[in-house]
């Protein structure tokens, strides 16, 4: 699947100059919807055909919306432009390592939520079944959210929108998820929870095209693609090895809640990079000289708080 999903995500950010993250919205919430689809009705297949049937009916569903797409699927590059597939001198650009800073951080909250929540409730009290609506209510969150974070994001700006869903998703694991016992506020939280956390697979192609230029968009998304391979690795067996350690979900809670508030962090400073990059390509249009540098050096605080759709 991930050989599937991951060299296609960046198609559609190559085909649009306006409207970008909402054609990416669109596009990744039938993602959402396959997620929730798949969540829902494996288990009763598997209850009712068996295990080997379940995986039969699958691959079978998988292969017939896959091949009729990845026959018809284009890129806009010229075929014989040359391209590095992985070109590890981007890592040398301080606003693409605060990107993959921000995409650990992110992997490391977001895999706890997709998988820990039904462990979570199973642990507090609650059925197979009602433990398995969580994750549904999660990916059906993000699933009917996604198009409208993509619209959002035109309008108000890309990296602005990132950082406010990624800090709101810390704040309400910190407020709700720590404070849920009962099976209708943790159902509130996934289904919320879910609408926040999606920003990242609407916005993060767009983001790069802003951040790197759409000519290395696929080279910063081949290295953004291992980055985040160990984080999403080990972010959920973390927060288990946190439970077990303590006997508690608490330490998992307040690890998912930190990384959400420090991916939203590190999207700021992406954000300060991107306001500072505007100042001094006006800067240099103007031709003011040393003042112009005086002026872009000064008042960082203020540029970093004020207003722009970034």
């Amino acid at each position: 699947m991930g050989l599937l999903f991951l060299p296609s995500y960046g198609i559609i950010s190559q085909w649009f100059t306006r409207q970008r993250a909402l054609a990416n919205g669109i596009a990744i919430a039938g993602a959402g919807l396959e997620e929730l689809t798949y969540s829902l009705a494996t288990d009763p297949i598997i209850r009712n055909m068996g295990l080997e049937w379940a995986y039969r009916i699958l691959a079978i569903v998988s292969a017939v919306a896959n091949i009729p797409c990845t026959l018809l699927i284009r890129t806009r590059y010229n075929a014989q432009a040359m391209r590095l597939a992985f070109d590890t001198t981007l890592l040398h650009r301080p606003e693409y390592l605060l990107v993959l800073s921000y995409v650990a951080f992110s992997m490391l909250g977001y895999f706890v939520l997709i998988f820990t929540l039904a462990n979570y409730a199973n642990v507090i009290g609650f059925s197979s079944s009602q433990a398995s609506m969580i994750p549904a209510f999660f990916m059906f969150g993000q699933a009917i959210v996604r198009p409208c974070i993509g619209w959002l994001s035109d309008r108000f700006g890309r990296i602005n929108l990132t950082f406010i869903m990624s800090f709101i998703t810390g704040i309400l694991t910190f407020a709700v998820w720590m404070n849920a016992k009962s099976f209708g506020v943790l159902l509130t939280f996934a289904l919320v929870g879910g609408l926040s956390s999606g920003v990242f697979w609407v916005n993060i192609s767009p983001v790069l095209v802003e951040v790197m230029g759409l000519e290395n968009l696929a080279s910063a998304l081949s290295c953004l693609w291992v980055a985040m391979a160990a984080p999403s690795t080990f972010s959920a067996p973390i927060a288990l090895e946190i439970y077990k350690g303590t006997g508690s979900y608490l330490g998992a809670q307040l690890f998912t809640g930190f990384m959400y508030i420090a991916e939203s962090f590190c999207k700021l400073g992406v954000r300060h990079w991107k306001i500072n990059s505007f100042r001094s390509a006006e800067e240099r249009s103007r031709a003011t000289g040393e003042e112009g540098k005086n002026s872009e050096r000064k008042g960082w605080a203020i540029r970093l708080t004020k207003y722009e759709a970034v």
